[in-house]
């Protein structure tokens, strides 16, 4: 009979994804993935077998959880430039959040952990991929129900719309201001026109 953990596994990723995302993964000590986890060593490497193996665990959750609220509006029947503005409304509102200035999750292993490690660049190339599609089908869609006047091809303004983002966690790691980050989501819309 098999047994039946004693802790709750999505607990323990969202611990561990909270300190990757705070402290970095070269920061995160296996002391401190324990305590983030409330895990013994023997459950820890039993349930996800090492750091790096939990690194790509958070990444999955981290799109399961955030990212598919995030992109929500863009999923929506007809969705277009109303909706990519309410999902810009979204990355500002958590950009000036109390998360918010440790930027984005999957920008952040990308820049430390992405040159040097094929298998998390993959899985945060595939999260990045995910918000990009979901762009790009608000985009071809507000193109076909008018509400995006841009002739530019649907990818090309995904990939541009999925970099704005990223810049905006970016530049809430310096603290900018609503007013500045208002501004970087005005001249991005208007690629849309």
């Amino acid at each position: 009979m098999p047994r039946t953990r004693g802790f709750d596994e999505q607990q323990a990723l969202e611990g561990a994804m909270q300190l990757f995302w705070h402290q970095g993964y070269g920061a995160a000590s296996l002391d401190r993935l324990l305590d983030a986890t409330d895990l013994s060593k023997s459950s820890f490497y039993e349930t996800f077998g090492n750091k790096r193996d939990l690194l790509l665990a958070t990444l999955e959750r981290y799109q399961a959880n955030f990212i598919e609220l995030l992109v929500e509006p863009l999923r929506r029947p007809g969705a277009g430039r109303a909706e990519i503005i309410e999902v810009f409304g979204r990355v500002v509102a958590h950009a000036l959040g109390p998360r918010g200035p440790r930027g984005c999750f999957v920008n952040n292993c990308l820049v430390e952990m992405a040159p040097h490690d094929a298998a998390v660049r993959d899985a945060a190339r595939a999260v990045r991929d995910h918000l990009e599609d979901a762009f790009v089908a608000a985009v071809a869609s507000g193109q076909k129900n008018g509400s995006i006047g841009s002739r530019e091809k649907p990818r090309a303004l995904g990939r541009f719309l999925i970099n704005t983002v990223s810049g905006i966690n970016v530049a809430a790691k310096w603290r900018p201001g609503k007013p500045a980050l208002d501004d970087i989501v005005r001249v991005a819309l208007r690629t849309l026109d």
